[in-house]
């Protein structure tokens, strides 16, 4: 799987459940990975950037995973979304993620699809609070890990942790406008082979979210793209393929 993955360029929908639509806008413009943010509330997984925007009916469940549910079946049929196909739902937990992780495995013992790694297309990754040592207990079979460059080299398997992220402002100064000088594309370059050694997929958040810098990253072999403008970035990738 990963090796059919790190030869196309997937793209990832940033804070999707602040789209319009959230996850249908992702899935109507076949996107690869989408992003919910969450907090654990009183057993719940309720969505949102921060506490003031929590909603106790804005919750995992209602705004991905009864999505997910209602088209596993269909979606199993369709050219696009074949078996071969994975798409990821990164769960960025805010807080308190053992309790998330937790919450997590029972919400999803009530979606038998989901649960004990029967997911068909769907994958799951937990970023930000990650419980790391209980998710690699569980061996990739619930959620994998969203990875570090520090994470690598640490025996972590490709289904307990299958991507590396990383702050693009941590690496980079370049803005997105004109060319990407060249001493930071050939750092990028050597970064995303550092973590294709081990088989994993990379992506920046927080990075320039315009055409010049998603050719960028294509060019230095950065798998996956982090956008808000969903649209924009189909349509740029639909026009790579011809």
């Amino acid at each position: 799987m990963l090796a059919l993955l790190l030869s196309t360029q997937l793209m990832h929908s940033h804070n999707d459940y602040a789209q319009k639509h959230p996850f249908y806008t992702a899935w109507e413009n076949h996107f690869d990975s989408i992003e919910v943010d969450v907090f654990p509330v009183n057993g719940k997984l309720l969505v949102g950037h921060n506490d003031k925007e929590l909603n106790p009916d804005r919750t995992i469940q209602s705004l991905y995973l009864n999505q997910m549910s209602k088209i596993q079946e269909s979606a199993s049929h369709s050219p696009f979304y074949s078996k071969s196909k994975t798409i990821w739902l990164l769960i960025d937990v805010k807080r308190n993620g053992e309790e998330a992780y937790r919450n997590l495995k029972e919400i999803l013992r009530t979606y038998p699809e989901f649960a004990n790694g029967s997911r068909g297309i769907f994958t799951f990754i937990i970023s930000g609070d990650r419980a790391i040592a209980s998710i690699a207990a569980d061996k990739g079979k619930i959620a994998g890990i969203d990875g570090r460059f520090t994470d690598l080299g640490k025996g972590y398997s490709k289904e307990q942790m299958p991507w590396i992220s990383a702050d693009w402002s941590d690496y980079f100064k370049w803005d997105g406008k004109g060319s990407m000088p060249a001493e930071e594309a050939a750092k990028m370059k050597s970064l995303a082979s550092s973590v294709h050694k081990e088989g994993r997929l990379l992506r920046f958040w927080g990075s320039p979210d315009f055409q010049t810098c998603w050719e960028a990253q294509a060019k230095a072999g950065v798998d996956i793209i982090n956008t808000d403008h969903l649209a924009e970035l189909a349509k740029w990738r639909n026009s790579r393929k011809g």
